[in-house]
């Protein structure tokens, strides 16, 4: 479904993007952490009020970049965006359990190899869904 909004030019959905490649030896260790995650997420949905889903992958067939995992945040626009972010902060009050619970201070990534993006939509109303 097509957020009106998107359609209309008035707001524009967000993607962050994280990605990031597997620390090695961990493989088994991200996966658990992972999984973890997503379910603390979901069992927690009241702390993310921004997030119009979040999603998980990871690349297979692409050359130096194979095995590089991503997780992919929808946000209805740049300012939900920010709002989460900034509520969030540094992980003060309920969000310290999240952070407890967040496989980035697991040691299960190659932190050199994270990147972060932020994709904004276009086109939407061409989209195939």
């Amino acid at each position: 479904m097509k957020p009106d909004s998107c359609i209309q030019g008035t707001s524009m959905t967000v993607f962050e993007v994280e990605s990031w490649l597997v620390a090695e030896g961990k493989e088994k260790e991200h996966e658990k952490w992972l999984r973890r995650w997503l379910s603390w997420v979901n069992e927690h949905r009241e702390l993310f009020p921004e997030w119009l889903s979040v999603r998980y992958f990871v690349k297979t067939i692409a050359g130096e970049e194979s095995e590089r995992h991503l997780v992919i945040w929808e946000y209805e626009s740049l300012a939900n965006f920010e709002e989460y972010k900034t509520r969030r902060g540094d992980y003060q009050g309920e969000y310290e359990e999240y952070k407890r619970n967040d496989p980035y201070y697991k040691g299960v990534f190659d932190h050199s190899s994270m990147k972060v993006e932020l994709w904004k939509d276009l086109e939407r109303d061409l989209w195939i869904e």
